[in-house]
């Protein structure tokens, strides 16, 4: 009965799988660092095997040590997020928060306004890319301070 949890969320266990076998040594290294046998970890993250699914403390773990991007980008679709890559979020004040999120939209929306005319046809050029990209990057990690100093 708890197999048909590896086939309704096969993506997830594909992701997990997939992340697993780019830590350096594989699947069977963190087996080893978590005290268990390769290929009991291996099969458990196999959705095509039949074995049992890992226990969600083991899951932890292998997203843990593998950096598992992917199965955490599909853990959080399960609930309606969408992860993004950060360096650790600075705490500021709720006013040094809302100064750094203005400033960046008044940024981002002279580019846009700039490129607007020639972005009419939802295509951006190079140029357009190269100065929007860090700045959106930006503008979501400023979103990111704001809603951690509003929830304070």
């Amino acid at each position: 009965m708890r197999r048909i949890a590896k086939q309704t969320h096969r993506a997830l266990f594909l992701a997990l799988q997939a992340d697993a076998k780019e830590f350096p040594g594989g699947i069977r290294s963190i087996a080893e660092s978590m005290g268990m046998n390769g290929t009991n970890l291996a099969n458990g993250l196999n959705p095509d095997h039949d074995a049992l699914p890992p226990s969600f403390g083991v899951v932890l773990e292998v997203i843990m040590l593998a950096q598992a991007k992917r199965a955490v980008f599909y853990l959080t679709q399960m609930v309606g997020q969408v992860p993004m890559d950060f360096e650790v979020l600075e705490p500021r004040s709720p006013a040094e928060a809302i100064a750094l999120f203005l400033s960046l939209v008044e940024k981002v929306s002279a580019v846009l306004g700039h490129g607007s005319h020639a972005a009419k046809d939802g295509h951006f050029d190079a140029e357009e890319r190269k100065a929007l990209e860090p700045m959106l990057f930006a503008l979501m990690q400023a979103c990111g301070i704001l809603l951690q100093a509003i929830k304070r």
